[in-house]
């Protein structure tokens, strides 16, 4: 049991967030790790500035020591601060293994990765966070990750390949293909090199899945050619797949999709858990 690594989740009593630490607590048990439910008290969220009394807090205290009883392996604590919602959280996850939310809340912690916060959060979080959203197929077996070739989208098959060796579930190498527009020039000819072609999309995810099957060689892994934009591989990839990991830099990443509005609609609305990893 590895209690000196943690995982920390934005919790605030809501069936979101109750969702996330249960979330949170299950990979925990799995990777022998502790779990710590933090709530953030931001005084510009509270209404009027009223205080909230404290039975209130003890209840949803409550509330999350039913989830923590359900995995009784899992060396279990819950925090409380004060102070500005996304800096105090990002604080308080500093030094875990990863920050865990949910997709929305009542006292705005949903603003974390889905608002207009979300984009400074995200970026500079500096560890993988996942937003909990529940699968439409949890037996799906299938954990996706945008592969591109970028450092970060190597970083996110890392992550999955070792979510996927505690959990048994397949990783999906996902590589969209979108033909870029080809400009001829003065005299009618197209370019010869510089084009990203469906074969060159093919063979990139072909080395991709050799890399990892090398260095995961307990992993089932294949690769999934997407036709179509990045956003949309994403947004499909997220209705059959336990979790879906991408890089938070890259073709298929959190910089370049998740921070417009199509990726903000999926962090709302994604059949199943995203993981961003920086």
């Amino acid at each position: 049991m590895n209690t000196d690594q943690r995982i920390v989740v934005g919790y605030d009593g809501t069936p979101d967030s109750l969702a996330a630490l249960a979330w949170a607590a299950k990979v925990a048990s799995l990777r022998g790790e502790a779990v710590v439910a933090t709530t953030i008290i931001d005084p510009r969220l509270t209404p009027r500035g009223i205080a909230w009394p404290e039975s209130y807090w003890d209840e949803i205290d409550d509330r999350a020591r039913e989830v923590f009883a359900q995995w009784p392996d899992v060396p279990a604590t819950i925090e409380r601060h004060v102070g500005h919602l996304v800096p105090r959280l990002l604080e308080s996850a500093s030094g875990s293994s990863m920050l865990v939310v949910g997709s929305h809340g009542h006292t705005a912690l949903h603003e974390m990765l889905v608002g207009s916060v979300s984009q400074s959060a995200a970026r500079h979080a500096g560890l993988p966070v996942v937003v909990v959203r529940p699968p439409v197929n949890p037996g799906s077996g299938r954990i996706v990750v945008g592969a591109d070739g970028s450092e970060s989208s190597t970083r996110a098959m890392e992550f999955a390949c070792r979510m996927a060796e505690l959990t048994g579930d397949k990783v999906v190498a996902l590589r969209a293909w979108y033909p870029a527009a080809v400009v001829a020039d003065r005299y009618g000819y197209l370019p010869t090199t510089g084009v990203d072609t469906m074969d060159a999309a093919q063979a990139d995810l072909a080395r991709i899945v050799d890399d990892v099957r090398t260095s995961h060689p307990d992993v089932a892994v294949e690769g999934e050619i997407f036709h179509g934009a990045a956003e949309r591989a994403l947004r499909d990839a997220a209705d059959n797949a336990s979790l879906l990991v991408v890089g938070s830099r890259g073709h298929l990443a959190i910089g370049e999709v998740l921070m417009g509005s199509v990726g903000r609609a999926l962090l709302h609305h994604a059949h199943c858990p995203v993981a961003v990893i920086h």
